[in-house]
């Protein structure tokens, strides 16, 4: 029996790889092995080394699975800001033997490959290598993931319908992620037919949920190399919202009472911030710069129980940091790792996608 190959496909923080968990698992439990490729990623600071760069999603995934084969195969094209230059000059004809000669090596004796595709559908469409034309290489069906705060995301849905059918690709379906749970009469018995109606299947709609798309103070701290001041007995405090503190503080309390467990960004120099968030329901303190807080800050702070935590990072660059952890899993987290594969499991309709 040949491998099949089910490509995973949607835009940046759609839940690619937390589906890619969920789906491993549920075909495993049937019994089936499973491999997981990723022909595009990029370059993780905190996982590569002067010998190899390393996709984070891969380096999970090959921990998760057991996968024998070596990262640079899992993934073979790692890319950074300055490579598009570099793979122009390699062209695709090298690049695609390169992917296709790794992919028969993870492929060998396995009833099911799960391919992530890239940052967004039509990346790397300038060497003929986006996530569409590699499904068809692949002769794969496609779930594509697309982010649903409300019902203008209909949109995108039809764009990456229309994207992978002009590569000629019909097994495709749908996952709608981060859908408010206020809108599931919406997505039942208006959006599903709607789908349905142009020929594509809804495989799964994931709801927003704490638990699984919040991150913990333990996460933020490993992404942001922070140092924690105070608190280190709360970091499996959940955080649902991260927010900038940057202006005038009569300003920022009424902004900051609008948000309820949220971390606050600023400088370790703005006392008046700090003060001012912890006035208001703020789960962590986060100050940039490498600057800590005044004496003030920390005894407030260690009155509230409220953590603080230094990076080294300025504020722009902790904030783009921060955004990305949004439903991010990492092997070392247990219990998060149960949450997806529970959550977002129990809402593939696997039936259809392997059908």
């Amino acid at each position: 029996m040949m491998v099949r190959n089910i490509v995973i496909s949607g835009d940046t923080l759609t839940g690619k790889t937390m589906v890619a968990i969920a789906l491993a698992a549920k075909l495993r439990y049937m019994k089936k092995s499973v491999g997981y490729f990723k022909p595009a990623g990029t370059k993780s600071y905190e996982h590569s080394t002067e010998s190899e760069d390393v996709d984070e999603d891969a380096a999970i995934m090959k921990e998760l699975l057991g996968i024998k084969q070596n990262l640079s195969c899992i993934c073979p094209i790692v890319r950074t800001n300055s490579s598009y230059d570099e793979l122009l000059r390699i062209g695709h004809d090298q690049l695609m033997k390169k992917l296709m000669t790794c992919y028969s090596e993870i492929s060998e004796g396995l009833d099911y490959v799960i391919v992530e595709g890239t940052k967004a559908s039509w990346h790397l469409m300038h060497v003929d290598l986006s996530t569409p034309q590699i499904a068809k290489e692949l002769n794969a069906s496609v779930i594509c993931l697309v982010n649903f705060p409300d019902i203008t995301a209909i949109d995108d849905i039809l764009l990456q319908v229309e994207l992978f059918r002009q590569q000629g690709i019909e097994n495709l379906s749908i996952i709608l992620n981060m859908v408010p749970p206020m809108l599931k009469k919406t997505v039942t018995e208006h959006i599903g037919p709607f789908l349905k109606d142009r020929g594509v299947d809804l495989v799964g709609v994931i709801y927003l949920n704490r638990e699984l798309f919040s991150p913990t103070v333990r996460e933020i701290q490993r992404a942001l190399s922070g140092e924690m001041l105070t608190g280190t007995n709360k970091m499996d405090l959940l955080i649902d919202q991260f927010m900038v503190g940057s202006m005038a503080p009569e300003n920022a309390l009424k902004w900051f009472r609008r948000v309820r467990d949220k971390a606050v960004i600023t400088s370790g120099d703005r006392a008046d911030i700090c003060l001012t968030a912890l006035e208001t329901d703020t789960n962590l303190l986060i100050l940039t710069g490498g600057i800590g807080p005044d004496i003030g800050t920390v005894a407030r702070a260690r009155e509230l129980g409220v953590p603080i935590m230094m990076t080294a990072h300025d504020t722009y660059t902790t904030g783009h940091i921060v955004d990305g952890l949004i439903g991010t899993v990492t092997v070392d987290n247990k219990e998060k790792l149960s949450i997806v594969e529970n959550i977002v499991g129990k809402e593939l309709d696997l039936d259809t996608i392997l059908k």
